[in-house]
């Protein structure tokens, strides 16, 4: 029991979580992730949380928000959309999380590091536990796609370098001749992530989001025993709140096929569209969202086509609306995306998914349950596509499964009661 346990008898665990960023301050779904973990954890009875993460420019240092207690002192880059600035949060972020967390460890029971990118080795005694929610412990580029063609099955320098110079992008930042045809930034780059995957001795137990990080962490020397793979919680609350009408040209009479995400190569939404564009039905296909290739898939998909239609950024509050008024979910990611938020999304909508085969996709989709698997190329989509399209009575029986699932599965007590256990017992046995 920490100290703070120690002069509080109501409360059985003080939980410290270390976030590089924290709500109002989000760049995707790990914000969210993190937030959502926070509060439902301090909604159960004897458990007390903390939230250590960066400093905003004016937010108060210190604030006690939805019961959890919120420390904003760590110092972080500023523009996550500058390279440079990532480098820097790269190389210094984590000397801050050291410092801080050493100041105040003493007063909880565990330490549980959100993302990767805060995880660092203590001097303090502590149990430490850690979310693995990407590839960046294990991949220099950080998304294990080789060559930005195939899932990476392992590393070396000599390997890293055809790959860097054989790729366009390095995570979401397209890369200029002036970084990817430079030694000393690939050797950097190389350094730092042999840094980051050595940073996983610093930690007892792991969080996973799926099978291949599982997989991944073994193979790093985790023992088996000290995984846990549990899914994100599912932000259920914002999308039963939020049902705002969006004046969506949809046709009801027609299937419609829906891609909600970023437009980025590892996406796979080019791969959607010329499948589609195969199809000989008349179902319509949406795409919701923005991003660097936007302008090259409505080139491919054929600016008068008017069978595919792009309706841009939509804030989160319209997204229900969507799936709403979708009867497919379409997920094409050719990277082993670890765990998508749509996935979790279409299954609280009872939504049929039609997904790549790789990553965490297959944690959710059950093949012929409550959607089907393809594998990541034109010809297999296209097939998958045309029989769901044609099945209405299939898209209803795995709408129907989908939903069930979701209810026994991705429960947020479910979940909450998972976490919880591994805590305890990891615990009580460090």
């Amino acid at each position: 029991m920490s100290q703070r346990s120690s002069q509080n008898k109501q409360t059985e665990l003080d939980i410290l979580l270390v976030t590089e960023s924290y709500p109002p301050e989000s760049y995707g779904g790990g914000e969210i992730s993190c937030s959502l973990l926070a509060e439902f954890l301090a909604e159960q009875r004897g458990i007390d949380v903390t939230v250590l993460t960066s400093k905003i420019e004016g937010v108060d240092d210190k604030e006690r928000k939805n019961n959890v207690n919120v420390l904003r002192k760590l110092k972080t880059g500023k523009n996550r959309e500058s390279f440079w600035q990532n480098l820097r949060r790269r190389l210094f972020f984590k000397r801050s999380v050291k410092k801080e967390v050493e100041k105040i460890a003493d007063d909880y029971d565990l330490i549980h590091f959100f993302n990767i990118t805060s995880m660092t080795e203590l001097s303090v005694k502590k149990s430490t536990f850690a979310t693995i929610n990407s590839y960046i412990n294990f991949c220099p580029k950080g998304n294990l796609f080789y060559k930005e063609e195939s899932v990476c099955k392992g590393c070396s320098f000599l390997k890293f370098i055809g790959c860097l110079t054989n790729s366009e992008f390095i995570g979401n930042y397209r890369m200029d001749r002036l970084l990817k045809y430079n030694p000393v930034f690939w050797a950097a780059l190389y350094f730092d992530y042999q840094r980051r995957n050595k940073s996983l001795e610093s930690v007892g137990h792991f969080f996973s989001l799926n099978k291949l990080i599982n997989e991944l962490l073994i193979k790093s020397g985790v023992k088996e025993e000290d995984i846990k793979k549990v899914v994100n919680i599912p932000d259920i609350e914002g999308l039963k709140s939020k049902d705002l009408k969006l004046n969506l040209e949809i046709n009801d009479e027609r299937p419609t096929i829906a891609y909600i995400g970023v437009l980025s190569k590892i996406k796979g939404v080019d791969l959607l569209i010329k499948a589609f564009k195969r199809v000989e039905s008349e179902a319509e296909l949406i795409i919701v969202g923005d991003g660097p290739k936007r302008s090259e898939l409505e080139e491919l998909a054929g600016r008068e086509d008017k069978d595919i239609n792009f309706l841009g950024h939509l804030n989160h509050e319209y997204i229900p609306e969507v799936y709403k008024r979708s009867d497919l979910i379409v997920v094409p990611s050719v990277w082993p995306e670890p765990l998508s938020r749509v996935l979790l999304e279409s299954a609280f909508f009872g939504k049929p998914v039609l997904a790549t085969d790789i990553g965490g996709s297959p944690e959710i989709i059950d093949h012929g349950y409550n959607g089907l698997l393809f594998k990541p190329n034109v010809e297999d989509l296209k097939e998958k596509l045309e029989y769901l399209i044609d099945r209405k009575d299939k898209r209803k029986e795995y709408s129907k499964n989908m939903k069930e699932f979701f209810n026994s599965e991705l429960d947020k007590e479910v979940i909450i009661d998972d976490i919880i256990q591994f805590y305890k017992e990891k615990i009580s046995s460090d």
